[in-house]
């Protein structure tokens, strides 16, 4: 009998609500428990540290020298590493202190106390160590994460397709929201969610990031003639998820 694979999913700085999605698979997470062996996975129970995983997964962002450390650790004895949501992925809603003026000021309003606290400026995961798989979203789509992971597991290389949400939005026949007047980024944002926000009436706000080869200054455009929003405005939406960088980094109109 073949020797099963050794998962690890592990938590930085998070809320863990993708790894809630991942257990809300139900019987189907289950199943694939028997599949693997299980290396690290503290938010279902603590397990002893193991030499090597083949596969692992990380939510989170590293915001401690503990945090980076064990990071590289992982890192280091993982065939691949996967950056699991939008905190792994491009820093999530903690890097919006890096772009709303002084950092160090806005911890003070945020903790009574921050001696101790280190208030580093937030990196994903892949500007940290090598990163061979992202899975987007806040939280990530369940569905998109358990054919990735058996795709893995079959020796497949797994494909998120470079293309908009307003794709899956179309298939719902919604009316598009930014004719409506509605500040909407699903023409720049990743699809592969299913389109859940539009689909009960709320605007995509970006949360699994750009796709490849956006023109942002278009979108920008989009946001202020069409939703009526100011400069400002735009730059807080586009911060929300800490994805500003990344939608500057793959704007081909930059």
């Amino acid at each position: 009998m073949d020797k099963k694979p050794v998962i690890a999913i592990l938590s930085l700085t998070c809320c863990e609500g993708c790894q809630i999605s991942i257990f809300d698979l139900g019987e189907r997470f289950l199943e694939f428990l028997t599949k693997v062996n299980i290396g690290d996975f503290r938010l279902a129970e603590e397990l002893p540290d193991v030499k090597y995983y083949d596969i692992a997964i990380v939510e989170g962002t590293a915001i401690t020298k503990q945090q980076l450390r064990r990071l590289k650790i992982v890192r280091n004895k993982s065939k691949i590493l996967i950056a699991l949501g939008a905190c792994a992925c491009v820093g999530g809603p903690q890097e919006i202190k890096d772009y709303r003026g002084n950092k160090n000021q806005l911890m003070r309003m945020i903790y009574p106390n921050i001696r101790g606290i280190d208030n580093p400026n937030i990196k994903s995961v892949k500007e940290l160590v090598r990163v061979d798989l992202e899975i987007p979203g806040c939280p990530i789509n369940k569905e998109e994460f358990f054919r990735i992971i058996n795709e893995l597991l079959e020796g497949k290389k797994p494909i998120i397709e470079q293309k908009p949400v307003c794709e899956e939005c179309i298939r719902k026949n919604k009316m598009c929201f930014l004719l409506l007047g509605k500040p909407c980024l699903g023409p720049i944002t990743l699809a592969g969610c299913g389109a859940p926000c539009p689909a009960n009436n709320f605007p995509c706000d970006g949360c699994r990031g750009p796709r490849k080869g956006i023109n942002l200054e278009a979108m920008k455009r989009a946001l202020k003639f069409k939703a009526h929003l100011c400069e400002d405005e735009i730059e807080m939406i586009i911060e929300r998820f800490g994805e500003k960088n990344e939608y500057i980094k793959n704007s081909k109109h930059k």
